[in-house]
């Protein structure tokens, strides 16, 4: 049998999973993030994307992570997540709907100090709405 971890992936509102695990794949600001039992201890920024799950009976869960952190010690892992969700729990029309918002709140933006703060907001929403399209849409 694999090692196995504690995986804690939680966001501001609740606890979105609380599982031992045998692997955990994030995204992260730098790129994809594979973390297994006896991981190096390690702080990394989280951007928008697909997290999968490894569970011990070799069943998988993924989710969307929009941004975050991840905190790796020798005794578990935490997600300390800005959102996170089942694939299951997606409502691909309500995100396709969220997307349409993003593209619309960004074709209208100006110039200015004030429109970057728009734009990095509306570009974040945008990114968050096609991950959960992409995974929301494979079940």
């Amino acid at each position: 049998m694999a090692s196995t971890f504690p995986l804690n992936i939680v966001t501001p509102e609740k606890t979105v999973l609380s599982e031992t695990v045998q692997a955990v794949q994030l995204p992260a600001a730098g790129g994809s993030l594979g973390i297994l039992a006896g991981h190096a201890p390690l702080l990394a920024e989280l951007s928008v994307g697909e997290c999968v799950v490894r569970l011990p009976n070799g069943a998988q869960e993924q989710l969307v992570i929009a941004g975050g952190f991840v905190e790796v010690s020798r005794e578990q892992v935490t997600v300390l997540a800005d959102t996170a969700e089942f694939a299951a729990d997606i409502d691909v029309n309500r995100a396709e709907a969220s997307l349409a918002r993003a593209r619309e709140m960004l074709a209208k933006l100006d110039a200015g100090a004030a429109a970057e703060m728009d734009r990095a907001t509306a570009d974040a929403e945008m990114r968050r709405a096609q991950a959960a399209i992409r995974i929301g849409g494979r079940r």
